[in-house]
């Protein structure tokens, strides 16, 4: 029920019910692992929820559900545990059973019935992720960014980016003084509402007492480390369920959010950063200076920068211009929609009298000339007319797209030139400030490419931005590391292309990626790609909720080509 769908192969009636004999798991134990000494993937995901809930069925029948509770509750993994297949084994079944059901219906019959299962499934593993937090709300934020999870999962996802429930302040003062010593000695003024919160910690705007500054104090929730592991085996088990092929990618992960629990690795990657990026791009990117000698592995201190979240604010003055903002939405209408719009004569609206003359503009320019020009004009005439932002944000189109355009030229930077990059740039980490810049903060997540993979990253890049023959993205795909079953050209030509170019219509459509995956699969993904991915992925599913389709390796080329000229250190 997060954004997946069962894998095909799933045989998902070999499951049994194990609540029914919790006091027989040896016999359960046989019905389950029949057949051979692999475990398909339904099966390690049956035995995970038959151990689980065995314990549970076996503490209970032994000593009594007074006793499994104070069990669950001295072993918090053990809990979280239990409470994420109490929710998630219902949906996998549903999504298997649906997929069984219409394995022969009509597409518009099958798309109408797992379209109620997106309805109802990602509003209750919205409930889970907010109930357990942790690890699950980092998954949930991918899943949001992704324009290829299904459109219901995102919508309900959207809050994770920004309104993740806060923990109460006791607990986060306590680390505090733990880390630091007594608050009152520190800060003049330290805020008891959090700021920002996200799956391991949250942050509190606080006043220091020496100098008067404002800054930001990140803090570790006092039990991140204890659930970090158990909530990584529940996901690695949906995930064998769902996706076998995805395991290693989400050990890369997995590996990647163990070292946001260090915050003084943290630290590290912002200094290193900070002095890679700003002598380039201080005129239109603010990295925060941190303070190290206020800075622990869970308690980190950095400058604070003033303003709102940027995609909220880049939505908000397109509707200022008229340009329709809408979740509902899906990917293919709305590219289908823009395309339309190209051909389509320019009618006024019925109530023309009443519409802002911005608003009136970005939608007949949009009618006339299509989106990507209208937004470029709209731009211009907002910017030379004086429309103006209020107190931090964007104050105009153009602004908006260059900062768009910024973000994902200064990531390439990153990858490509300094080889250390921020792996999670995703929306709640990016400040829309007032002078027009855009923040860059939470540097938990980053990942340092080598020369070697950088230099076959970069060709990849080059390859896919010049659109390229199938053969040489090919190849230039194997020299990264990638490796699939028949070698085929055309299927690592397109994967390249709907990893890092445009998004169009065919690859929203799921018989595209069904007829793909037909013809080739990858066995091998290494690692460095996957970041690398990651965070065109997220820089992409930005660009598009505000309506920019972008080609991330046209972007990214001038900093790749220049990794290449550069030749080996």
């Amino acid at each position: 029920g997060l954004g997946v769908a069962p894998h095909p192969g799933s045989r998902v009636f070999d499951l049994v019910i194990p609540t029914l004999q919790p006091a027989r798991p040896r016999v359960a134990r046989s019905r389950l692992f029949r057949g051979g000494a692999a475990e398909p993937p339904v099966l390690a995901v049956a035995s995970d929820m038959l151990r689980t809930l065995v314990r549970g069925g076996a503490a209970t029948v032994g000593i009594g559900g007074t006793a499994l509770a104070a069990y669950a509750y001295g072993d918090p993994g053990f809990g979280r545990q239990v409470s994420f297949w109490r929710v998630t084994g219902p949906a996998v079944l549903s999504y298997a059973a649906c997929s069984a059901k219409h394995k022969k219906s009509d597409a518009d019959t099958k798309a109408r019935a797992f379209a109620a299962l997106h309805d109802h499934y990602s509003k209750v593993s919205l409930d889970l992720i907010l109930e357990l937090r942790g690890l699950y709300i980092k998954f949930g934020q991918a899943a949001a960014s992704s324009p290829f999870v299904p459109q219901a999962y995102r919508t309900q996802f959207k809050v994770l980016q920004n309104d993740v429930p806060s923990e109460d302040f006791a607990a986060i003062k306590q680390v505090v003084e733990e880390e630091l010593g007594p608050l009152d000695e520190l800060f003049e003024e330290f805020s008891e509402s959090a700021c920002g919160a996200a799956s391991i910690g949250q942050a509190h705007v606080a006043k220091l007492r020496t100098t008067g500054e404002t800054v930001v104090v990140k803090v570790q929730y006092p039990s991140a480390a204890r659930i970090f592991l158990a909530d990584a085996h529940c996901l690695r088990t949906l995930i064998s369920l769902a996706n076998p092929e995805a395991l290693p990618a989400f050990e890369e992960f997995e590996k990647q959010l163990a070292l946001e629990l260090d915050y003084r690795a943290e630290l590290a990657n912002l200094t290193a950063i900070f002095d890679a990026i700003m002598p380039t791009f201080a005129d239109r990117v603010t990295v925060p200076r941190a303070h190290s000698t206020l800075s622990t592995g869970r308690v980190l201190t950095l400058e604070y920068l003033p303003g709102p979240k940027l995609e909220g604010e880049m939505r908000r003055q397109m509707a200022e211009l008229g340009m329709r903002v809408d979740e509902s939405e899906s990917m293919r209408d709305w590219i289908q929609r823009l395309e339309a719009q190209t051909t389509q004569p320019a009618t006024e609206a019925d109530d023309d009298e009443r519409e802002p003359w911005r608003a009136w503009l970005g939608r007949v320019g949009a009618r006339v000339v299509g989106i990507d020009a209208a937004l470029w004009v709209v731009g211009k005439v907002l910017a030379t007319g004086g429309a103006a932002g209020g107190a931090g944000g964007l104050r105009s189109q153009e602004e908006l797209r260059t900062c768009l355009h910024s973000l994902v030229e200064v990531h390439g930077f990153e990858i490509f030139v300094h080889g250390l990059f921020n792996a999670d740039p995703h929306p709640g980490n990016l400040i829309a400030m007032g002078d027009g810049k855009v923040g860059l903060i939470d540097y938990g997540q980053c990942k340092r490419l080598e020369e070697g993979p950088r230099r076959a990253i970069a060709e990849l890049m080059v390859k896919v931005a010049d659109d390229a023959p199938h053969a040489e993205v090919a190849a230039a795909f194997r020299r990264v590391g990638v490796r699939t079953e028949h070698g085929g050209d055309e299927f690592l030509g397109k994967m390249a292309r709907l990893m890092f170019g445009r998004v169009s219509v065919e690859m929203l459509e799921p018989k595209w990626h069904r007829d793909l995956h037909k013809t080739d699969k990858m066995t091998h993904y290494p690692p460095d790609l996957l970041m690398v991915h990651r965070v065109a992925l997220i820089l992409r599913g930005l660009s598009v909720a505000c309506r920019e389709n972008v080609s991330i390796a046209e972007l990214w080329r001038p900093h790749a080509a220049a990794a290449l000229d550069a030749g080996p250190d």
